[in-house]
């Protein structure tokens, strides 16, 4: 069965919970075969999961290490007065156990099964976030600018988005956020420290839009061995995640093999054609979701080269929009930290339309 797990804060502190409670009704007493008179319990978390049952434990684990704990509760009787046969019962769930397993006041739903005589509690399990790399082996192609249009164009969809980089440059603050805020951060809490501590420290954008920096594009093995778990653990708090690539294949190669699908932006020239080409090599065309063209110029050059790029991904299901025209007005947004979402410009207008035909299908 789902329940939800009252989560409260002490006031003028959202970050510190003053209680968590969850109410036990009358069928979870049952199984637990505890009343008004007998109600210990053996409470102990592991493995993210809390198991409570009747009983006693001899030697309980203290608060120490917070991915598992066990100890001796009492749940809660609190009569309710239009019903004087009837008495609620709650059970405190420890606040270390509520970080641990990433419940808020927003998303506190809980699964609770029956084991014999034992009740499973566990965060409900939600559809996973979806990620995509941005990656093109060629620098200066507009990867991050696409990177923040599509995270807020995604976010104007009431998605939560978190966008990653392997980049120490962390451009995407500048097509974002004034100087003055980007002063602000702290980037001690950089991605590395998030990975290797198992914590979350997130920028935030905009509404729904949610970024972590990084302060070094040099990642150790341990560092690059416990990427993908803490990416499985974003997913479950974000619909989507964009990361922001660096040319450099062989340093991405693990953030592209925790994407699900890898986006290409380019020019219409050779050497982005070659650098896209090594990417559609390196991963497989299968893993391509789309190829978006960036300051286009509908040269002779440039419409031959487009051709070429749409007969040869012709009969596969890689989206392919109109090209992005190259523009003044978008160099204009990106030094006021602003996305073509937040001009009223209609020559942004095909632009918009170019990228909302890569998020609709994301």
């Amino acid at each position: 069965m789902k329940k939800k797990i009252g989560i409260f804060y002490k006031k003028g502190n959202s970050n510190v919970i003053s209680s968590a409670v969850l109410n036990i009704d009358r069928e979870m007493m049952e199984v637990l075969g505890i009343s008004a008179n007998e109600n210990n319990l053996k409470f102990s978390f592991k493995n993210n999961k809390i198991t409570i049952q009747k009983g006693i434990l001899k030697n309980p684990i203290k608060l120490k290490d917070k991915s598992v704990i066990e100890k001796n509760i009492k749940l809660n009787f609190v009569r309710v007065y239009k019903d004087k046969d009837y008495l609620t019962t709650r059970l405190n769930v420890p606040s270390a156990v509520i970080k641990a397993m990433r419940l808020t006041s927003e998303d506190n739903e809980v699964e609770v099964t029956a084991v014999d005589d034992k009740l499973i509690i566990e965060r409900s399990k939600k559809e996973m976030g979806k990620v995509f790399s941005i990656k093109v082996n060629k620098g200066g192609i507009g990867k991050t600018f696409l990177t923040v249009q599509l995270g807020y164009g995604l976010a104007m969809q009431d998605k939560k988005v978190l966008l990653l980089t392997s980049d120490s440059q962390n451009n995407i603050l500048d097509y974002t956020l004034s100087d003055e805020e980007v002063e602000k951060i702290d980037f001690k809490k950089d991605l590395r420290y998030c990975v290797m501590n198992d914590k979350v420290e997130t920028v935030k954008l905009r509404t729904n839009l949610y970024f972590i920096p990084t302060k070094s594009s040099l990642f150790t093995d341990r560092f690059l061995e416990r990427l993908p778990d803490f990416i499985k653990k974003m997913q479950e708090e974000y619909d989507y995640i964009l990361i922001d690539s660096i040319p450099t294949m062989k340093i991405d190669s693990t953030f592209v093999a925790c994407s699900d699908k890898v986006i290409i932006p380019m020019f219409c020239d050779n050497p982005t054609l070659k650098g896209a080409l090594n990417v559609i090599s390196e991963t497989g065309i299968e893993k391509i979701h789309s190829i978006i063209v960036n300051k286009y110029r509908p040269t002779a050059t440039q419409k031959s080269i487009l051709k070429e790029i749409k007969e040869a991904i012709e009969g596969t299901d890689i989206v392919f929009p109109e090209p992005i025209k190259e523009l003044s007005q978008v160099e204009t947004l990106a030094r006021k930290g602003k996305t073509i979402w937040e001009s009223r410009a209609r020559i942004l207008t095909p632009a918009q339309e170019s990228l909302l035909d890569i998020i609709l299908k994301l």
